[in-house]
């Protein structure tokens, strides 16, 4: 077997919280007993504090949350990449406008859904390209909630590398964690609190900021590269070499990364996010082993099938449903 780093505690310590019976696990239930918890045996996560795991114990969270910037990207008027007239490829006759309603559906529950157990100040920044006030309006009237902020914003720039280089011109105002989504991506309700919390933990864990990627893409398993697998919230987190432009970072890897992040968009690259994975030989990029998130515009949007029923549920929610 390997040798297993043990946190060393002092024997004073030990008998303190023996005789205060303070973080410790009841013999018989398995049940966590500790006066500031009642989780009654279940692993216990809370913010910026600290998270329990049973079967590793108590981590306290050095990596904080400080503020979560999202930065969503839109164009209701350009198809798909490779589709002509309506999206075609995985649901018949879906057009971009209502792709984009339903996704941002999606992404406000998952946001809501982290915030009726945390406390966490949000944004959710929309960069439009070739929108109009009209579909502007029935987006903010589908997103307003008083529990977040949301900011719109214009690109200067059109076409895909112009919305890009947009949320990197943006995210200069950001505080702390950065999360860049593309137009065509459909969350989990737990997406956003399997992130946080994630990003949290593993960063205290390897002591540094990482990138996420929300989604377990096909290609990774057919990628031949040594990984790391890390204990999230519910899922599993691996290390990988290479994402799409959906993911997850830190306002200090943007001021020590800026140039390779921009340059996504300020060149042609071969893939497109090129530049990016050269920077995940220094910094760690993980996906979920199992989907957070599902890129619809992909012929099979990961290897699960949930997305399908997800996308029925939030489509529904806003057209009606048979």
């Amino acid at each position: 077997m390997f040798k297993r780093k043990l946190l060393k505690q002092s024997k004073f310590r030990r008998l303190l919280l023996k005789i205060l019976n303070v973080h410790a696990i009841d013999k018989e239930t398995f049940n966590l007993v500790n006066p500031h918890t009642n989780n009654e045996g279940n692993n216990f996560f809370e913010l910026n504090k600290k998270t329990y795991i049973l079967s590793n114990g108590y981590l306290d969270l050095k990596r904080k949350i400080k503020k979560l910037d999202i930065y969503y990207r839109f164009t209701p008027s350009i198809d798909l990449w490779n589709t002509k007239g309506s999206w075609k490829r995985i649901i018949p006759k879906i057009d971009k406008e209502t792709l984009i309603k339903v996704s941002l559906l999606s992404l406000k529950k998952s946001i809501l859904f982290f915030l009726k157990n945390n406390n966490l100040k949000i944004t959710l920044n929309l960069i439009y390209d070739q929108s109009n006030d009209k579909f502007n309006n029935d987006l903010n009237n589908l997103l307003l909630d008083n529990n977040y902020k949301i900011k719109f914003h214009k690109s200067k720039i059109k076409g895909n590398r112009g919305s890009y280089l947009e949320c990197c011109d943006q995210c200069e105002n950001s505080e702390d964690l950065i999360f860049f989504i593309e137009d065509d991506y459909l969350f989990n309700e737990n997406c956003i609190d399997e992130m946080i919390i994630s990003y949290s933990r593993i960063s205290t864990l390897i002591e540094r900021d990482i990138f996420l990627c929300p989604s377990d893409y096909a290609f990774y398993y057919d990628s031949n590269y040594s990984t790391s697998i890390y204990i999230g919230k519910n899922h599993r987190w691996r290390i990988v070499k290479e994402t799409l432009l959906t993911f997850l970072f830190s306002k200090s890897i943007l001021n020590k990364f800026r140039q390779n992040i921009r340059l996504v968009g300020e060149r042609e690259n071969s893939p497109f996010e090129k530049p990016l994975h050269e920077i995940f030989d220094q910094i760690p990029c993980l996906a979920p082993i199992k989907s957070t998130s599902y890129h619809l515009s992909r012929t099979v949007p990961g290897i699960e099938s949930e997305w399908l029923d997800l996308w029925k549920k939030n489509y529904d929610e806003i057209y009606g449903g048979p």
